[in-house]
């Protein structure tokens, strides 16, 4: 349907078309294509430029703008949120027949697309009925949300299942725990001298040599803290592992204190890696400032060092170094090294034994990690793919959710879960998220609700 609030505004227009449509004995009642009320079935709207002040949107519609005698410059913002196909002047309209012909071509355009899409759904509602599908209700993860808000909120909080239900991932999942004890037990020992840092660290300058003094003060000469060195091709989920032990460790502690620190060392030059985690003291080179370092920024909280396995071997002797004591010596700092304990955590793609081989990884550094762990690929992860389809399809990010919740795609043929279950993801999880969003688009643009198998592409 086209929404206009006022119909008389393009009436001869309306009159033009259907005699055009008649002269072709085209079957189309055109002014039955015209409404004065909001509905679902909307697709277009004829409006005014204050109608989007005035009105809740539906993202889904185009719009054609009927200005009066200037376009407000607010108007442009609009592009940036809305599928805006015309702006035409009323008063133009009234007597400049190419201005008319170009609003009567363009909604000659729209109804034809209406007319297409209602013969292609009556169409393909037929043939869906007798398409074998799963719905993917039927495998939700049951939780009450009233809200998109809320379901976007759940997705991103409860996204590490798509890690632990695959039957072939339980002992990694006992892993976890273990790593997770440990790492509360480590805080749990030395939680007096966390609770002072954290009292105090706040109240201290930022001077490099204020914040050492009082580290090498009040801190042990030696910490025990567990670290944790993880392996897995691309797209398996390793930050996502290392948020999930920061938050699992949190939330035991119950401590919001603690901080978790990202750093990827992809591409970084030695020395600029080596200032970034050590810090530097002013004039160990030129133009070097006084700086304490990621490492001494996040002190008793997580540094998660992603793809480790591109470092240079001196700074790879400096972590090893690091393992031995949680001490550190910032770049031009002559004095005592300083206490910087906290929970490292390290991960890569590559396979670092056959990196160690070919000389590109200390095999001590490897060996220095107390915990190494390596998530299977989604190769050996096939048994139960299909919850993890499911799992996917409903994200908010992944498959259109509108304000009542309903998701654009709810469900999936047998044949298309057939051939996600006969590719191999070089990519992983991240490739599998990314072949179902294309495929939802694609069903979204051909107003299906259902993903068969020519919408799966590139596998």
């Amino acid at each position: 349907m086209i929404y206009i609030e006022d119909t008389s505004v393009i009436e001869d227009i309306i009159d033009s078309l259907q005699k055009q449509f008649d002269e072709k004995k085209e079957k189309v009642n055109v002014k039955n294509l015209f409404t004065n009320k909001m509905s679902s079935d909307v697709t277009l709207c004829v409006v005014d430029q204050d109608f989007f002040q005035k009105n809740k949107i539906d993202s889904k519609c185009s719009f054609i703008l009927l200005v009066d005698d200037y376009v407000k410059p607010q108007v442009f913002d609009l592009f940036l949120q809305y599928e805006i196909i015309g702006i035409f002047r009323k008063s133009r309209l009234e007597f400049e027949l190419e201005e008319k012909g170009k609003l009567e071509k363009l909604l000659k355009e729209e109804i034809r697309k209406l007319k297409k899409v209602d013969k292609e759904d009556s169409n393909f509602n037929e043939i869906t009925r007798k398409i074998p599908y799963k719905n993917i209700k039927n495998w939700k993860f049951r939780c009450s949300v009233k809200s998109k808000e809320d379901l976007e909120n759940l997705y991103e909080e409860k996204k590490y299942i798509s890690i632990f239900l695959d039957p072939s991932m339980r002992d990694f999942y006992h892993k976890l725990k273990v790593i997770i004890d440990d790492i509360v037990n480590s805080i749990e020992k030395y939680f007096d001298d966390i609770k002072n840092v954290m009292n105090e660290i706040k109240y201290i300058d930022d001077d490099l040599s204020k914040f050492s003094k009082y580290l090498l003060e009040n801190l042990k000469d030696t910490y025990k803290l567990p670290s944790i060195l993880i392996e897995g091709e691309t797209g398996t989920g390793k930050s996502l592992i290392t948020k999930i032990i920061y938050d699992a460790v949190k939330n035991r502690v119950a401590d919001d204190r603690i901080k978790y620190y990202q750093f990827s060392l992809v591409n970084m030059e030695q020395n600029l890696i080596d200032s970034e985690l050590f810090g530097t003291r002013e004039g160990a080179y030129t133009n070097a400032t006084d700086r304490k370092g990621r490492l001494m920024e996040n002190i008793f909280g997580f540094v998660f060092l992603d793809e480790i396995a591109e470092i240079p071997f001196s700074t790879q002797a400096k972590l090893l170094l690091y393992l031995d004591d949680y001490k550190i010596t910032p770049e031009g700092y002559d004095k005592e090294a300083i206490p910087v304990p906290t929970f490292l955590m390290a991960a890569t793609n590559k396979n670092l034994l056959s990196e160690i081989q070919k000389g590109n990884f200390r095999i001590d550094l490897y060996y220095r990690f107390k915990y190494k762990i390596s998530i299977p690929s989604l190769r050996e992860r096939k048994e139960d793919l299909r919850f993890l389809i499911s799992f996917i399809l409903q994200s908010p990010f992944i498959n259109i959710v509108d304000e009542d919740l309903n998701y654009a795609v709810d469900k999936i043929s047998f044949e298309a879960i057939e051939k996600l279950e006969n590719y191999s993801y070089p990519g992983n999880f991240r490739e599998l998220e990314s072949i179902l969003k294309a495929a939802v688009n694609d069903c979204v643009i051909k107003k299906q609700s259902i993903i068969l198998p020519e919408n799966i592409r590139g596998i």
